[in-house]
């Protein structure tokens, strides 16, 4: 085969993979936090982002991406599922804000989450105010730290 034609034809497979990779979109992972979306300051935080089985890093993304966590550390939840945990043990003002998930599973990057609004402010002693619910989850469907307090 002459140089021309196997150049060629290795172009031509390239691109079919890349046609075959755009049909086959990455599902979008969700994010949600546990004990929920409103944490009163000095208290713990976990965020869960979720994805489809065979995920191989999740990161965790505050608001601009300049700062992220990443974890190789991912549970299989189910047969079609799997999830990484984020901790964070001591919330405060500097941890309010926007954050997203998203994740690495071949041939590459998922689309991001919605946003998720943690807000960290005191809350009431009304059980009866969302901002207390702190037993519900808020969920919005949908290499190493960098900037922020979560391992």
């Amino acid at each position: 085969m002459s140089p021309h034609l196997t150049a060629l034809l290795g172009l031509v497979l390239c691109l079919a993979q890349t046609i075959n990779t755009r049909e086959g979109a990455l599902p979008r992972p969700s994010i949600s936090a546990e004990p929920g979306t409103v944490i009163p300051p000095g208290r713990p935080v976990t965020f869960q982002c979720r994805g489809p089985v065979g995920v191989y890093v999740f990161r965790l993304e505050r608001e601009d991406r300049a700062k992220y966590k990443d974890s190789y550390n991912v549970f299989q939840l189910g047969p079609s599922e799997s999830e990484a945990r984020f901790h964070v043990d001591s919330v405060s003002e500097d941890s309010a804000g926007s954050y997203r998930c998203i994740y690495y599973k071949l041939p590459g990057w998922s689309e991001h989450s919605d946003f998720l609004e943690l807000q960290v402010k005191e809350t009431s002693g009304d059980t009866d105010s969302p901002d207390t619910e702190l037993g519900s989850a808020g969920t919005v469907p949908g290499t190493e730290a960098s900037g922020f307090d979560a391992p």
